[in-house]
């Protein structure tokens, strides 16, 4: 007892003494500072700080707190000032912009055993040893070379764990899915290490690794007093030090007997072996040779230990969160074994390991140290500040990410995002100098694993564990795992079997009508192809082939099949057959709509629609203009009431969409309401564009014909494009004037889309030019404003028609905005009626009714029929819209049907698709919807509506025009009748 007094008495007096000192210094460093700010964050104890916010979930805890103090936030770990970063836009000047100064690392006091801090890879600072290890490792254990040469080595260790589940299928025995990939990841490292296997599926040996390096990842993040409050480290209060002493000394000891036999083995050997077959033990024993030796034994376990427990946890982790969800693969080859070669073939596998990533990283909270003062978005980062970047909070920030908390690997089909460290709201490897170099090997780890695990197994929870209450608790450590790990039960897949049942129809084409000679079906197409299709697969079925002249047509016509084009075939059908008018101005080599989607041209406008136009971010940062240019449309109909005029809908509509374009795009307005005052007839040009696009064409048919030209659509196409071109040069040569005479960059809050692309123009290793510029404006013009006008106009065409469904709209908006006077964008979430009659002018008025043409880069099958290579893929979302079989009552408008059903147009609902599906859904779906739903709902609250000239309702002209986009063959007139003042 007298111990215990007096050894408290010396831990009160030392945190006395520490208050004390802390105080003075940190008055005494303010005075000097006073001008620099400092991250917000909450407020700090005495002596403790924020500890005690902290817990035993940080990234969770940390994350809460960031939403009260924003994305860069500080806190007062004892005497750690720590800053914390939970934002991509911030985490990228962190580990990218400010990367050098950011590049060291804090560590734990258990890092410290063994002096490991000072010859760690990981956690050492970027010095000439770091730089060292770091080539090392790159160079000898994880280049691609390396990676390439050791993929029959992961292909063996992955067979020997589906040998060890199919013995645990065959005794019905639920299988620990964590021990069983770390054990076949222990054997492909040790391998790899020491060329031996260190365990079996069924050894104690690797469940006493396993715990070894648990443990020992386990303490090294824990947190802990010493780190805190450095004058109590060699208390060593809490145990960490001695636990993680022992963990190394028995690592330590598995590395020194290898080591030993090893070196036995090499004195004694007379010929030197072939440099090939060396593993990474023998690289390392090369640099102890020699009077210049350049490791030394003690700096190889000290290599190795970091190697052994870092990469072993990150692969042992990552499947234990996704092999409870049922995911179907595509059957992979006639040998029944998934090969790395197939891995890119299965774009929704890599969606769903991306999505586990985003949902559950390895390491939640990425450590570094500033090794001076910097500043990031104006706020100081003190010199040997600790900072840590919550990867696991910006994976699940809604702001970045919708419906952040649902796993939908789906997101990833429709954005491209990578886990490599350029795309920040997705950093589980980390980014800059010091991001984890073992993420390759990761990957196609994890990936092949996988594969293997879901195409030769079904799998189920264990008895007694219902799927939607697994349990999905995480233990916070170095790395973040499954509190309780998974078990579940496999079910052999008969994969070979349903292989030879498909291959009867494997060779069988789909069915269609008789071909005539020559010309085969073109005279079965008519004006409206997207209705005479529709009659014709009524009799050939969902999945139908015509010959249109020389081309090979495959017409989708049902959900079903539909899901199989765009989703579960997505890559091989994801390239474009490009017709006549394109190819006239080689628009399908630029062109983020028409271009193949294996280009790097395509991925990086993907990329840029993406990022810099269509993301939750730039939707945010762009509502108020959406909201000036459709307040502008209601000042314009307000002025036609007055005057008691029918408005054209279809010229207002067009007009507001395509200045909401513009003014994203260039800052300005390029439509104008009177056609007389509109900038150089631009609303024409596009509509022209479109139309030598959508027309029909011989060509297309029938190539041989193209010099003829003989429907005039390239002449139309090049005479159009060049207008357009014209309009575009003179912005981009302004902008560049601008810019030239700026002395400082402008500012990305105040830069459009034009700014943020002419950037990419710039240095030696520019990513774009100005022709690309152009085409890329002129995809976002034609695809963007036609589609939403057209669609809002037939809502409102079908309102019209159907008053009585207009009075359930307008009395639900009515009631939603009152007295308000504005509809905003923020209303629209509490108009489920609103939001049903937009869904239901999408299913019967798709803006493109048979969606953007589609080409098969390899033979495949769908549905049991073999569509050709190089076959033209048409889904004729119209016909799906309106099948009976589908849709009860479906040439009926009735919102009603959406009202409680989760059916939305994201591409996931394959009955309901106007924007496609897969890689090459529509990009400005979250624009279209959002500006589709204010239009409407502003109208409807504005306004009421009676159609001219005494027209009946039921008498209203609901005639189509077909071409690249459904229009109203009459354009719509319709009096607006002013319900309340105009704001």
């Amino acid at each position: 007892m007298c111990v215990m007094s007096l050894l408290l008495c010396l831990v009160l007096s030392c945190f006395l003494l520490f208050y004390f000192f802390v105080t003075v210094k940190t008055r005494s460093s303010s005075r000097g500072s006073s001008r620099a700010t400092l991250p917000p964050g909450p407020p700090k104890l005495p002596v403790v700080g924020n500890i005690f916010q902290v817990g035993y979930s940080p990234h969770r805890s940390l994350t809460t707190l960031s939403k009260i103090y924003g994305p860069i936030m500080g806190l007062k770990l004892g005497s750690l000032t720590t800053i914390v970063i939970s934002s991509p836009e911030a985490a990228k000047e962190a580990l990218k912009t400010q990367d050098h100064h950011l590049s060291a690392r804090t560590f734990n006091d258990p890092v410290r055993v063994f002096d490991h801090h000072e010859y760690s890879f990981a956690w050492g600072p970027p010095s000439a040893r770091w730089r060292f290890l770091r080539k090392i490792t790159t160079m000898h254990l994880l280049s691609t070379q390396r990676l390439n040469a050791m993929e029959p080595l992961r292909m063996k260790k992955v067979e020997e764990l589906m040998s060890f589940i199919n013995k645990c299928c065959e005794r019905e025995e639920a299988v620990d899915i964590a021990r069983a990939f770390f054990v076949t990841a222990l054997n492909i490292i040790s391998n790899a290490l020491f060329s031996t296997d260190f365990a079996t599926h069924d050894s104690k040996s690797s469940h006493e690794y396993h715990n070894t390096v648990i443990s020992l990842m386990n303490v090294t993040g824990k947190p802990n007093v010493g780190d805190y409050f450095p004058f109590l480290r060699f208390l060593d209060l809490q145990g960490t030090r001695k636990e993680a002493t022992l963990c190394t000394q028995r690592l330590f000891k598995v590395f020194q007997d290898f080591i030993n036999a090893r070196m036995a083995k090499r004195s004694s050997q007379t010929e030197r072996k072939d440099v090939s077959s060396f593993d990474m033990l023998n690289t390392l024993l090369d640099l102890t040779q020699e009077n210049k030796a350049e490791l030394s034994l003690n700096e190889i376990k000290h290599f190795l230990q970091r190697k052994w427990s870092k990469l072993r946890v990150r692969y042992g982790r990552g499947l234990g969160k996704t092999v409870s969800f049922k995911n179907l693969i595509s059957l992979i080859g006639e040998n029944g074994v998934v090969q790395e070669s197939d891995i890119p073939r299965l774009p929704y596998l890599q969606a769903i390991l991306k999505e586990t990533l985003r949902l559950h990283p390895a390491a939640p909270l990425i450590p570094r140290k500033s090794e001076s003062d910097v500043h990031i978005f104006g706020f100081l980062i003190p010199e040997n500040a600790s900072v840590l970047v919550n990867v696991w909070a910006i994976g699940r920030d809604s702001s970045v990410w919708e419906n952040p908390m649902r796993f939908e690997p789906e997101r990833f089909l429709l954005r491209e995002i990578d886990v490599k460290g350029k795309d920040f709201e997705l950093i589980p490897f980390g980014a800059g100098r010091r991001m984890c170099p073992g993420m390759s090997m990761a990957l196609r780890t994890m990936s092949l694993v996988l594969a293997s695990l879901l195409y030769s197994f079904d799998w189920k929870a264990q008895k007694g564990v219902v799927a939607e209450n697994m349990d999905m608790t995480d233990a916070f450590g170095v790395t973040l795992r499954k509190a309780k790990p998974l078990r579940a039960v496999p079910t052999k897949r008969s994969v070979r079997s349903s292989r030879r049942r498909k291959s009867l129809t494997a060779a069988a084409t789909p069915p269609g009508p008789p071909r005539q000679l020559i010309i085969g079906n073109i005279n079965l197409v008519g004006k409206d192809p997207h209705r005479s299709f529709a009659d014709l697969s009524k009799t050939y079925g969902p999945v139908m082939s015509l010959k249109l002249g020389f081309l090979n047509t495959v017409v989708i016509t049902s959900p079903e099949a539909a899901r199989e084009v765009l989703r579960t075939h997505d890559q091989v059908l994801s390239n474009r057959g490009s017709n006549n008018s394109i190819n006239s101005i080689n628009h399908q080599e630029f062109s983020l709509v028409w271009a193949p989607s294996s280009s790097l041209r395509w991925r990086l406008l993907r990329k840029l629609s993406a990022t810099l136009l269509f993301s939750p971010q730039r939707m945010e940062a762009t509502k108020a203009l959406r909201m000036k240019k459709v307040k502008d449309l209601i000042s314009f109909m307000s002025e036609s009431s007055e005057r008691e005029e029918a408005v054209d809908i279809s010229h207002a509509l067009f007009t507001t969409t395509l200045n909401i374009i513009s003014n994203i795009l260039f800052s300005v307005d390029l439509g104008s309401y009177d056609p007389l005052k509109e900038l150089n007839g631009f609303k024409d040009t596009v509509i022209g564009v479109m139309e030598a696009i959508g027309n029909p064409d011989a060509a297309n048919y029938f190539p041989f014909l193209r010099f003829l030209d003989l429907q005039g659509n390239s002449k139309k196409m090049k005479d159009n494009i060049e207008r357009l071109f014209k309009v575009f040069r003179g912005f981009i040569d302004a902008k560049i004037a601008e810019q030239s005479l700026r002395n400082n960059p402008k500012d990305v809050t105040d830069s459009d889309f034009v700014d943020a692309l002419l950037h990419l123009t710039e240095g030696d290793g520019a990513e774009l030019n100005t022709n690309d510029i152009e085409h890329f404006l002129s995809d976002l013009f034609t695809a963007g404003a036609d589609t939403s006008s057209s669609t809002v106009e037939w809502a409102m065409a079908e309102l019209l028609s159907n008053p009585k469904t207009m009075e359930k709209a307008q009395a639900e908006i009515d009631h939603v905005i009152g007295q308000k006077g504005i509809v905003q964008e923020s209303d629209i979430s509490e108009l489920p009626y609103l939001q049903a009659v937009v869904k239901e002018t999408f299913r019967m008025h798709p803006a493109a009714p048979l969606l953007v043409p589609r080409k098969a880069e390899a033979d495949v099958e769908v549905l049991g029929f073999m569509v050709p290579k190089d076959t033209q893929v048409l889904v004729n979302v119209w016909a799906i819209g309106r099948d009976p079989s589908v849709w009860k009552n479906p040439t009926r408008f009735e919102p009603e049907r959406f009202l409680g059903k989760e059916t939305d147009v994201k591409g996931r609902d394959y009955e309901l698709t106007p924007f496609g599906g897969g890689r090459r859904i529509c990009p400005g779906l979250p624009l279209a919807v959002k500006t589709v739903n204010l239009m409407l709902a502003s109208l409807l609250y504005s306004f009421d509506w009676k159609l001219p000239n005494g027209i009946n309702p039921e008498d209203l002209d609901m005639d189509e025009t077909f071409g690249l986009t459904l229009h109203k063959t009459n354009p719509l007139h319709a009096i607006p009748i002013k319900k309340r003042p105009i704001n």
